[in-house]
Protein backbone atom coordinates (compact mmCIF):
# COMPACT_ATOMS: atom_id res chain seq x y z
CA UNK A 1 0.00 0.00 0.00
CA UNK A 2 2.67 2.30 0.91
CA UNK A 3 4.84 1.61 -2.70
CA UNK A 4 1.28 2.59 -4.29
CA UNK A 5 0.73 5.40 -2.22
CA UNK A 6 -2.18 3.51 -1.45
CA UNK A 7 -2.90 5.75 1.90
CA UNK A 8 -3.15 9.33 0.19
CA UNK A 9 -5.39 7.72 -1.95
CA UNK A 10 -7.48 5.83 0.60
CA UNK A 11 -7.98 9.89 1.71
CA UNK A 12 -9.35 10.87 -0.95
CA UNK A 13 -13.23 10.60 -1.49
CA UNK A 14 -12.46 10.76 -5.67
CA UNK A 15 -10.30 7.52 -5.20
CA UNK A 16 -11.16 6.11 -2.26
CA UNK A 17 -12.31 2.72 -4.03
CA UNK A 18 -9.47 2.50 -6.29
CA UNK A 19 -7.60 2.29 -3.17
CA UNK A 20 -9.85 -0.03 -1.43
CA UNK A 21 -9.14 -2.40 -4.15
CA UNK A 22 -5.68 -2.27 -3.57
CA UNK A 23 -6.19 -2.50 0.07
CA UNK A 24 -8.05 -5.68 -0.49
CA UNK A 25 -5.53 -7.53 -3.10
CA UNK A 26 -2.90 -7.02 -0.06
CA UNK A 27 -5.21 -8.17 2.30
CA UNK A 28 -6.03 -11.36 0.06
CA UNK A 29 -2.43 -12.27 -0.56
CA UNK A 30 -2.17 -12.65 3.23
CA UNK A 31 -5.22 -13.78 4.42
CA UNK A 32 -8.09 -14.90 2.25
CA UNK A 33 -10.83 -15.60 4.84
CA UNK A 34 -9.94 -12.34 6.90
CA UNK A 35 -10.99 -10.56 3.80
CA UNK A 36 -13.80 -12.63 2.74
CA UNK A 37 -15.25 -12.14 6.07
CA UNK A 38 -15.21 -8.44 5.72
CA UNK A 39 -16.78 -8.45 2.40
CA UNK A 40 -19.93 -11.08 3.95
CA UNK A 41 -19.70 -8.24 6.96
CA UNK A 42 -20.14 -5.19 4.18
CA UNK A 43 -22.92 -6.69 1.94
CA UNK A 44 -25.40 -7.36 5.10
CA UNK A 45 -24.43 -3.82 5.83
CA UNK A 46 -25.42 -2.65 2.08
CA UNK A 47 -28.31 -4.14 2.38
CA UNK A 48 -30.04 -2.59 5.21
CA UNK A 49 -28.99 0.46 4.76
CA UNK A 50 -26.94 3.22 1.94
CA UNK A 51 -24.28 4.05 3.92
CA UNK A 52 -22.04 7.33 2.56
CA UNK A 53 -19.20 4.26 2.18
CA UNK A 54 -21.10 2.39 -0.05
CA UNK A 55 -19.14 3.06 -2.79
CA UNK A 56 -15.79 1.67 -1.13
CA UNK A 57 -17.77 -1.24 0.49
CA UNK A 58 -18.59 -2.05 -3.41
CA UNK A 59 -15.36 -1.89 -4.46
CA UNK A 60 -13.64 -4.00 -1.40
CA UNK A 61 -17.18 -6.93 -2.76
CA UNK A 62 -15.69 -7.04 -6.45
CA UNK A 63 -12.18 -7.60 -5.51
CA UNK A 64 -13.17 -10.93 -3.47
CA UNK A 65 -16.42 -12.29 -5.84
CA UNK A 66 -15.01 -15.42 -6.13
CA UNK A 67 -14.59 -16.02 -2.31
CA UNK A 68 -18.38 -15.65 -2.42
CA UNK A 69 -20.86 -18.30 -2.20
CA UNK A 70 -23.27 -17.09 -5.45
CA UNK A 71 -25.96 -19.47 -4.05
CA UNK A 72 -26.29 -18.26 -1.19
CA UNK A 73 -25.60 -14.37 -1.70
CA UNK A 74 -26.55 -14.54 -5.17
CA UNK A 75 -29.94 -12.32 -4.45
CA UNK A 76 -28.12 -9.69 -2.38
CA UNK A 77 -25.08 -9.04 -4.72
CA UNK A 78 -27.97 -8.87 -7.83
CA UNK A 79 -29.88 -6.17 -5.84
CA UNK A 80 -26.79 -3.96 -4.96
CA UNK A 81 -25.66 -4.71 -8.79
CA UNK A 82 -29.06 -3.57 -9.88
CA UNK A 83 -28.81 0.07 -7.65
CA UNK A 84 -25.39 0.69 -9.25
CA UNK A 85 -26.37 0.05 -12.74
CA UNK A 86 -28.71 2.63 -12.65
CA UNK A 87 -26.28 5.30 -10.97
CA UNK A 88 -25.38 8.46 -12.96
CA UNK A 89 -21.88 7.47 -11.88
CA UNK A 90 -19.79 5.72 -14.25
CA UNK A 91 -17.67 4.26 -11.79
CA UNK A 92 -20.08 2.58 -10.28
CA UNK A 93 -21.63 1.09 -12.77
CA UNK A 94 -18.19 -0.08 -14.27
CA UNK A 95 -17.55 -1.89 -10.69
CA UNK A 96 -20.86 -2.97 -11.03
CA UNK A 97 -20.09 -4.77 -14.50
CA UNK A 98 -17.07 -6.30 -13.04
CA UNK A 99 -19.43 -7.91 -10.77
CA UNK A 100 -21.31 -8.76 -13.48
CA UNK A 101 -18.47 -10.62 -15.24
CA UNK A 102 -17.31 -12.96 -12.35
CA UNK A 103 -21.06 -13.15 -11.16
CA UNK A 104 -22.32 -15.01 -14.01
CA UNK A 105 -19.66 -17.41 -15.05
CA UNK A 106 -19.29 -18.34 -10.97
CA UNK A 107 -22.92 -19.54 -11.24
CA UNK A 108 -24.59 -20.52 -14.43
CA UNK A 109 -28.46 -20.70 -12.95
CA UNK A 110 -27.75 -17.03 -12.06
CA UNK A 111 -28.16 -16.15 -15.82
CA UNK A 112 -32.40 -16.37 -15.58
CA UNK A 113 -32.17 -14.15 -12.45
CA UNK A 114 -29.69 -11.59 -14.55
CA UNK A 115 -32.04 -11.19 -17.55
CA UNK A 116 -33.65 -8.69 -15.08
CA UNK A 117 -30.75 -6.43 -15.74
CA UNK A 118 -30.91 -6.65 -19.94
CA UNK A 119 -32.50 -2.81 -20.42
CA UNK A 120 -30.29 -1.41 -17.50
CA UNK A 121 -27.43 -3.11 -19.76
CA UNK A 122 -28.48 -2.23 -23.11
CA UNK A 123 -28.70 1.76 -21.79
CA UNK A 124 -25.23 1.48 -20.91
CA UNK A 125 -24.29 0.90 -24.92
CA UNK A 126 -24.99 4.51 -25.48
CA UNK A 127 -21.95 5.65 -23.29
CA UNK A 128 -18.92 7.07 -25.23
CA UNK A 129 -16.51 4.92 -23.36
CA UNK A 130 -15.16 1.73 -25.30
CA UNK A 131 -13.88 -0.24 -22.15
CA UNK A 132 -17.42 0.37 -20.30
CA UNK A 133 -19.05 -0.78 -24.26
CA UNK A 134 -16.99 -4.16 -24.23
CA UNK A 135 -17.46 -5.10 -20.80
CA UNK A 136 -21.35 -4.39 -20.72
CA UNK A 137 -21.50 -6.74 -25.02
CA UNK A 138 -19.60 -9.30 -22.80
CA UNK A 139 -21.99 -9.95 -20.32
CA UNK A 140 -25.32 -9.27 -22.63
CA UNK A 141 -23.98 -12.20 -24.60
CA UNK A 142 -23.34 -14.25 -22.03
CA UNK A 143 -26.96 -13.54 -20.57
CA UNK A 144 -28.51 -14.37 -24.31
CA UNK A 145 -26.43 -17.78 -24.49
CA UNK A 146 -27.09 -19.16 -20.95
CA UNK A 147 -30.82 -18.38 -21.59
CA UNK A 148 -31.13 -21.10 -23.99
CA UNK A 149 -33.45 -19.05 -26.09
CA UNK A 150 -33.56 -16.67 -29.09
CA UNK A 151 -33.32 -12.76 -27.72
CA UNK A 152 -36.88 -11.45 -28.13
CA UNK A 153 -38.15 -8.38 -29.24
CA UNK A 154 -38.31 -5.37 -28.22
CA UNK A 155 -35.25 -6.10 -26.46
CA UNK A 156 -33.41 -7.72 -29.88
CA UNK A 157 -34.32 -4.38 -31.54
CA UNK A 158 -33.29 -2.28 -28.91
CA UNK A 159 -29.97 -4.09 -28.87
CA UNK A 160 -29.44 -3.98 -32.72
CA UNK A 161 -29.94 -0.15 -32.25
CA UNK A 162 -27.48 0.48 -29.86
CA UNK A 163 -24.87 -2.33 -31.53
CA UNK A 164 -24.87 -0.58 -35.21
CA UNK A 165 -23.70 2.89 -34.32
CA UNK A 166 -20.97 0.93 -32.51
CA UNK A 167 -19.57 0.61 -35.55
CA UNK A 168 -17.92 3.78 -35.30
CA UNK A 169 -15.65 2.55 -32.48
CA UNK A 170 -13.03 1.64 -35.35
CA UNK A 171 -11.92 5.01 -35.16
CA UNK A 172 -10.40 3.82 -31.65
CA UNK A 173 -8.13 1.30 -33.45
CA UNK A 174 -5.25 3.22 -34.05
CA UNK A 175 -2.15 1.28 -32.74
CA UNK A 176 -0.44 1.85 -29.16
CA UNK A 177 -3.73 1.75 -26.87
CA UNK A 178 -2.36 -1.60 -26.09
CA UNK A 179 -5.64 -3.98 -26.52
CA UNK A 180 -5.04 -7.08 -28.36
CA UNK A 181 -8.62 -7.11 -29.39
CA UNK A 182 -9.88 -3.28 -30.84
CA UNK A 183 -13.32 -2.11 -29.75
CA UNK A 184 -13.90 -2.39 -33.77
CA UNK A 185 -12.81 -6.20 -33.45
CA UNK A 186 -14.61 -6.66 -30.76
CA UNK A 187 -17.93 -4.93 -31.45
CA UNK A 188 -18.31 -6.92 -35.02
CA UNK A 189 -17.17 -10.47 -33.43
CA UNK A 190 -20.00 -10.01 -30.53
CA UNK A 191 -22.53 -8.36 -33.39
CA UNK A 192 -21.63 -11.62 -35.73
CA UNK A 193 -22.50 -14.35 -32.89
CA UNK A 194 -25.19 -12.12 -31.78
CA UNK A 195 -27.50 -12.19 -34.47
CA UNK A 196 -26.66 -15.65 -35.05
CA UNK A 197 -29.45 -15.83 -31.89
CA UNK A 198 -32.52 -13.78 -33.41
CA UNK A 199 -35.64 -14.85 -34.71
CA UNK A 200 -36.64 -14.67 -38.65
CA UNK A 201 -39.06 -11.81 -37.41
CA UNK A 202 -36.77 -10.03 -35.62
CA UNK A 203 -33.80 -10.38 -38.39
CA UNK A 204 -36.37 -9.00 -40.89
CA UNK A 205 -36.97 -5.99 -38.66
CA UNK A 206 -32.78 -5.03 -38.50
CA UNK A 207 -32.39 -4.64 -42.35
CA UNK A 208 -33.26 -1.30 -42.68
CA UNK A 209 -30.69 0.06 -40.06
CA UNK A 210 -27.97 -3.40 -40.87
CA UNK A 211 -28.49 -1.69 -44.40
CA UNK A 212 -27.67 1.67 -43.14
CA UNK A 213 -24.31 0.87 -41.86
CA UNK A 214 -23.14 -0.28 -45.25
CA UNK A 215 -22.18 2.90 -46.72
CA UNK A 216 -19.99 4.31 -43.40
CA UNK A 217 -18.30 1.25 -43.09
CA UNK A 218 -17.42 1.34 -47.01
CA UNK A 219 -15.88 4.85 -46.41
CA UNK A 220 -14.08 3.55 -43.45
CA UNK A 221 -12.39 0.95 -45.39
CA UNK A 222 -10.28 3.61 -47.24
CA UNK A 223 -8.90 5.19 -44.02
CA UNK A 224 -5.48 6.09 -44.00
CA UNK A 225 -5.04 4.26 -40.71
CA UNK A 226 -4.77 0.51 -41.85
CA UNK A 227 -5.90 -1.15 -38.19
CA UNK A 228 -9.54 0.93 -39.28
CA UNK A 229 -9.19 -0.32 -42.42
CA UNK A 230 -8.96 -3.42 -41.62
CA UNK A 231 -11.88 -3.84 -39.19
CA UNK A 232 -14.20 -1.48 -41.58
CA UNK A 233 -13.39 -4.75 -44.07
CA UNK A 234 -14.51 -7.18 -41.39
CA UNK A 235 -17.68 -5.46 -40.54
CA UNK A 236 -18.71 -5.07 -43.62
CA UNK A 237 -18.04 -8.11 -44.13
CA UNK A 238 -20.20 -9.16 -41.61
CA UNK A 239 -23.39 -7.31 -42.51
CA UNK A 240 -23.30 -8.22 -46.28
CA UNK A 241 -23.88 -11.64 -44.74
CA UNK A 242 -25.98 -11.11 -42.55
CA UNK A 243 -27.85 -9.21 -45.53
CA UNK A 244 -27.35 -11.78 -47.34
CA UNK A 245 -25.82 -10.50 -50.37
CA UNK A 246 -23.41 -12.84 -52.13
CA UNK A 247 -22.50 -10.46 -54.58
CA UNK A 248 -21.16 -7.90 -52.05
CA UNK A 249 -19.38 -10.43 -49.86
CA UNK A 250 -17.28 -11.38 -52.77
CA UNK A 251 -16.70 -8.31 -53.42
CA UNK A 252 -15.40 -7.18 -50.10
CA UNK A 253 -13.67 -11.06 -49.55
CA UNK A 254 -11.68 -9.72 -52.90
CA UNK A 255 -10.95 -6.53 -51.87
CA UNK A 256 -12.64 -5.30 -54.81
CA UNK A 257 -14.00 -2.18 -53.11
CA UNK A 258 -14.04 0.00 -56.28
CA UNK A 259 -16.51 -2.44 -57.89
CA UNK A 260 -18.52 -2.49 -54.52
CA UNK A 261 -19.14 1.55 -54.40
CA UNK A 262 -20.41 0.40 -57.93
CA UNK A 263 -23.00 -2.05 -56.96
CA UNK A 264 -24.00 -0.29 -53.98
CA UNK A 265 -25.00 3.08 -56.13
CA UNK A 266 -26.76 0.58 -57.88
CA UNK A 267 -28.63 -0.68 -55.20
CA UNK A 268 -29.72 2.66 -53.57
CA UNK A 269 -31.46 3.53 -57.23
CA UNK A 270 -33.32 0.15 -57.07
CA UNK A 271 -34.30 0.55 -53.69
CA UNK A 272 -35.80 4.20 -54.54
CA UNK A 273 -37.32 3.07 -57.50
CA UNK A 274 -38.93 0.82 -55.74
CA UNK A 275 -40.27 3.18 -52.94
CA UNK A 276 -41.76 5.44 -55.86
CA UNK A 277 -38.78 8.19 -54.75
CA UNK A 278 -37.50 10.07 -57.68
CA UNK A 279 -33.79 9.41 -58.42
Amino acid sequence: MERKCGWDTLLSADSQHYAVGVLVRAMRSSSTPLSSGIALHLLSLLNMERPCWDFAALAFIVEVMECLDVSKYGASLLEIISKNLQSECRERRHLALRCLMLLGPMNPPMAKKLWNLTDNLVDILQENNSFMVRMTIVVLRYLFLHNGAPVRSPIALRLAEALLPLFDHVRLCAPGHGHRLRPGHFVTREFQQMIGLLTKKDRKALKTPVWQSVVPLFIYCHDKNPDVAEVSRTALLCVTKFLRRRDLMQLVNTAQLWKLAECLVRTAWKRQAQAGEAP
